[in-house]
């Protein structure tokens, strides 16, 4: 049996069970030590549960409007730097404003097929109607 800090490290179970983990924590480190790494892990996974840690941010807004993209004169090539939306479905929207006249709304995206409520969720606030 190894000494580790002149305790016995063995407690003759195996490694990857929980129970296993768990002795051999307690035959390793002191009462004391065992109650600061306990500490120091639940802080740790409060910080990162603090900041968010694996959410996704939301796509940005534009910031001012000039930096919208005005769905009735873009282009296709335009349309397809929205995100969502690429070099199809920007063709399908400038064929369709061309065929079926302006769009008013962003609702009224979703006659073009391949527009989804996500697409329009995802490009709200950053395009126009003028």
């Amino acid at each position: 049996m190894k000494e580790i800090h002149g305790r016995s490290a063995g407690t003759g179970l195996k490694p990857g069970t929980r129970r296993g983990l768990t002795l051999w924590l307690a035959g390793i480190f002191t009462r004391q030590e065992r109650l600061a790494l306990a500490f120091l892990m639940g802080v740790s996974v409060g910080g990162l549960l603090l900041i968010g840690w694996g959410r996704r941010p939301p796509f940005p807004a534009p910031e001012r409007a000039e930096l919208a993209v005005d769905v009735n004169r873009a282009s296709a090539t335009e349309l397809a730097a929205l995100p969502g939306i690429g070099p199809k479905l920007a063709a399908r929207i400038a064929e369709d404003r061309k065929r079926r006249g302006r769009f008013l709304t962003l609702n009224d995206l979703k006659r073009v097929k391949g527009v989804t409520p996500k697409i329009i969720q995802r490009i709200k606030g950053m395009v126009c109607f003028n």
